[in-house]
């Protein structure tokens, strides 16, 4: 079983009991693992919740890869520039993702963050657009233990819906699941890890009461990235 699967297996395996009522086997890929209990055993399928982004041309986008993009960038600044800032100096640094061309958006934002980094002077914002993202750096007081530069990314392309977000999200990942799994032998249940630092689970509980799709599962459930449990009720 991949990481993923593990931690959801584990997390089901709990909330069934535990070890002394349910068990978690490999399984044939699809389904990705096997639930036993005393007298039955039941298929389960592991998907990850993705977050997508709406690109102008109306396609669907990867949010997880648009945003890693931007914070490989700030490590990788924090790694060569914060070392040159002086001892109480912290970066505070905001980028906006997508970029129209990543490898010019990593050498003029490096370039920009040097120029600050020459004379920083503490309390000082700037601000400059890149590539069509916007770019700022918030030069502060450097806490105890934290990173000499840190910061955040926002997506230009994502939507703030959070509900149409949980929806979308739900109805792509049960459906797509189902296409797959919908001639395996039944009970077949489907286990949604939600990693995500944008939605909390309780979204995905109340939207999923509002959507109507037929699916080959059983039963659904949610699993946070805590290990917690949380079944899933669809209207089809």
């Amino acid at each position: 079983m991949r990481n993923e699967e593990e931690f959801v297996a584990r997390a089901l395996v709990q909330y069934f009991g535990g070890p002394c009522v349910a068990s978690a086997a490999d399984g044939e890929d699809p389904p990705d693992l096997y639930l036993s209990f005393s007298t039955s055993r039941v298929a389960v399928e592991v998907t990850r919740l993705p977050q997508f982004t709406f690109e102008p041309d109306g396609t669907l986008d990867n949010r997880e890869t648009q945003d890693s993009f931007g914070m490989r960038l700030i490590e990788n600044l924090n790694k060569e520039i914060g070392p040159l800032l002086p001892a109480d100096t912290h970066f505070s640094i905001g980028l906006s993702v997508p970029v129209k061309n990543a490898a010019k958006f990593r050498r003029e934002l490096a370039a920009f963050a040097r120029r600050v980094a020459q004379k920083p002077k503490m309390g000082s914002y700037e601000a400059m657009e890149i590539e069509g993202a916007e770019v700022s750096i918030f030069v502060t007081p450097l806490r105890p233990n934290a990173e000499k530069i840190a910061g955040y990314v926002s997506n230009e392309n994502a939507s703030a819906d959070i509900g149409m977000n949980c929806r979308l999200i739900l109805n792509e990942r049960i459906l797509t699941k189902s296409a797959i799994c919908e001639k395996l032998p039944k009970p077949i249940w489907l286990a949604m890890l939600n990693d995500s630092r944008h939605i909390n689970d309780k979204f995905y509980e109340l939207e999923a009461r509002l959507l109507g799709i037929k699916h080959c599962f059983q039963r659904l459930f949610l699993v946070s990235d805590k290990g917690d449990v949380t079944e899933l009720i669809i209207c089809a």
